[in-house]
């Protein structure tokens, strides 16, 4: 029940009250004295009970306010908490984020067919993707994602077979898209640097390795999948 509807019921209980009393004991009019002193009896008891109801109206709405405080003090220690899991799973790129950035393209150059050239220049290495994400970072970015794998602080590329192998679980293969948030205008400065990348320049002229980017004005990067491939150690026989 609410503290008016508790009011309310109070006030009619009394005004029944006293109304049941004037009726049950009816007064001679001729006897002036007694109907006043029966009045102000009454009144007093009105007066009585007034003080009470609103006594017990502070009261309530007392404990209302002490209610709300509290939950008012709960609502904003939650949306505190919250804002901190928040910016951490958006550190430990949990959560999939929206903006401008660059795209960058790679694909495989030209085999030379060099039975001499054992450099594989012409391919596009694990190195030439890690170091491509490194200058986007120093250049300004939020967040990177390659083939659609978010790239994250733990995250490190291998060689798998004839594939790149990120986050140990998810196994690419060219062609490659590198998506970088940020501003485009820092990131494309970035890739574009003669002091950065300076090898893969090199390859890209010698062997026509796919080397290209383009500013957007909205790219999309996926929330880290934290999925891993288990090693297990063959046992020794």
């Amino acid at each position: 029940m609410t503290v008016l509807a508790s009011v309310s019921l109070a006030t009619f209980l009394v005004t029944s009250l006293a109304a049941t009393q004037f009726r049950s004991q009816p007064l001679p009019p001729s006897n002036r004295l007694a109907r006043d002193e029966a009045l102000r009896k009454s009144v007093n008891q009105l007066e009585d009970q007034n003080r009470a109801l609103k006594a017990r109206l502070q009261s309530l709405q007392a404990d209302v306010k002490a209610g709300e405080d509290e939950s008012a003090h709960r609502s904003s220690a939650f949306q505190q908490v919250k804002a901190q899991l928040d910016d951490q799973k958006l550190i430990a790129g949990l959560t999939p984020l929206h903006g401008p950035g660059l795209t960058i393209m790679l694909h495989d150059g030209t085999d030379p067919n060099d039975p001499a050239d054992h450099s594989l220049g012409w391919t596009i290495h694990y190195q030439d993707l890690q170091d491509i994400v490194n200058v986007l970072w120093a250049s300004g970015a939020e967040a990177i994602a390659v083939n659609g794998q978010r790239v994250v602080p733990s995250t490190a590329f291998h060689y798998a077979g004839v594939n790149i192998l990120l986050n140990n679980a998810s196994r690419l293969s060219g062609p490659y898209t590198v998506r970088a948030l940020g501003d485009p205008s820092g990131l494309a400065k970035g890739m574009g640097d003669p002091d950065q990348l300076a090898e893969l320049k090199s390859r890209n002229r010698i062997y026509r390795l796919g080397l290209s980017w383009l500013r957007s004005t909205r790219l999309g990067v996926p929330a880290y999948d934290a999925t891993f491939l288990v090693k297990y150690a063959e046992p020794l026989g």
